[in-house]
This record gives structure tokens, sequence and C-alpha cells, in this order.
């Protein structure tokens, strides 16, 4: 058939030419999926509202020798409050980026698709802080990369005391002895293992529930970065921004 349908969220979207897109879309049937909107720029066309980044919408998409093209599209959610604030921007800019980033084209999953559809439902009047780092986790927990936090890595045994090491190559938290024997690890708090576990569990709706100081939340990015930077060998260019964000 060289008509199909798609629910997808606009990942990032690039001017071509002078009034076509390109849409990066990830979608709930087909996954990360490129496609051109011809004419999208145009004062007067109807799709412009449906091929803005982070809108979630529905697309009629033609099949074609290269890429697929947008026949029409129908908005479904804008999410207008993330355009209203900086930080919230820059947090949308983050999730659509880390999502283009570590999925591959025409791969389907639902989990993702509704991860970012939910983390983006709840942006507007969530901590964004803490939902980036809730849908990090969840994320490599998706993709296979979950890290473990229950007990120790490399010798399944408990994990005692009040801090612990991390460690992004072993794969998790270590014990005393393993962390000994293993250099590079990051040394955090208890807590912030446990809230990690929590972020795990809960739903995005609920995090505005939890009171998380300085000190968890700094270590909670940090955890985060090192496993996503090492299992993942990728860096995102829009954290920069949102450092740059936290000294305003």
């Amino acid at each position: 058939m060289k008509l199909y349908k798609v629910r997808a969220v606009v990942l990032k979207s690039v001017n071509v030419q002078e009034a076509d897109q390109l849409l990066t879309l990830f979608s709930r049937e087909k996954g990360k999926i490129r496609v051109i909107a011809y004419g999208a720029c145009k004062p007067n066309s109807r799709k412009r509202g449906a091929v803005q980044p982070f809108s979630h919408s529905q697309f009629l998409l033609r099949r074609g020798n290269g890429l697929d093209a947008v026949s029409q599209c129908e908005l479904l959610e804008m999410f207008p409050e993330l355009r209203c604030r900086l930080d919230k921007l820059g947090y949308a800019v983050y999730l659509a980026e880390l999502v283009d980033g570590v999925t591959a084209e025409e791969e389907p999953s639902e989990a993702v698709f509704e991860l970012l559809l939910g983390a983006l439902r709840a942006l507007g009047g969530a901590d964004g802080e803490l939902l980036v780092r809730a849908l990090e986790i969840k994320l490599l927990a998706i993709l296979g990369y979950r890290p473990c936090l229950e007990s120790c890595v490399l010798c399944q045994g408990p994990i005692k005391g009040n801090e612990v090491v991390f460690h992004a190559g072993a794969g998790g938290v270590l014990c005393a002895t393993c962390a000994e024997r293993n250099e590079g690890g990051l040394l955090c708090r208890r807590g912030t293992v446990e809230l990690l576990r929590l972020l795990l569990r809960w739903d995005p709706g609920k995090l505005n529930q939890l009171q998380v100081g300085k000190i968890a939340r700094r270590e909670l990015k940090e955890v985060l970065r090192r496993h996503m930077e090492y299992h993942l060998d990728r860096r995102m260019k829009s954290t920069r921004f949102l450092e740059l964000l936290e000294h305003v």
C-alpha cells in the first residue's frame, strides 16, 4: 500500500528548500522514521501545527522511492506550556534528542513511544530535572542497559553501609570488596541508589511528591551520565544548554 498511518511525536524538524521540512518522528507503529513534509513552511499550510517539534500528531504518509512524504496530518497534542519557559523547552529538546540518539530507525517500540509521550505530558507541571532522570533510567531499562542496583553486580553480594560505589563499566553498584579491586567507580550515597530504583518504578506524574536535595540530584545526574556514555557511547549536545540553564 502506498499510504499508511502512524501516530507519532515529532522529535526534530529541519527546513529544506524554501517551504519544506524534513521531520524525524518517533511513531507508535514503526519506531523512528524520517519523512518529508512538502510545503509545511508556507504560512497557509494546514500541516504547520502538526509538524512542530514535540507535537503529538496523526500522520498519513505516502511511500516514496527515497523518503516517505506527509500526505495529511492532524495535531493531537501540542504541549504549549513547554514553549512558555526556557527550562521546560530545554528539557523537551533533551528528551527528543535522547530518544533520537539511542534508537535505530524503523525499530518499533511501544514502550519507548509511551515513555516519551508520558514525559512530555508530565513536563509542563513536573520537576523537569527529576523527570529527565526518570526517563533516562527507564529508557536504559527498555534498551537492555538497566544498571544493577539491588546487589553487587560482580559477586551478587549485599550492599552495606551508607555509601555505595557505582561502576558504569561493571554495570551497576559494587560491594566494598569488589570496589577495592575495580578502579574507576563513583562513590555516592546509598539513598541515591534507592532513588534510582524509585524512578524506575514510579509514573512520571508522581515525581512531584519527591523532595530531592542538591547532593542527590548531582549524584543522580553523574551516575546516569556515566552509565549512558559507557553503554550507549553518546553524549547529548543539549546537555550543555541544560548546564547553562542551571546557572541562570
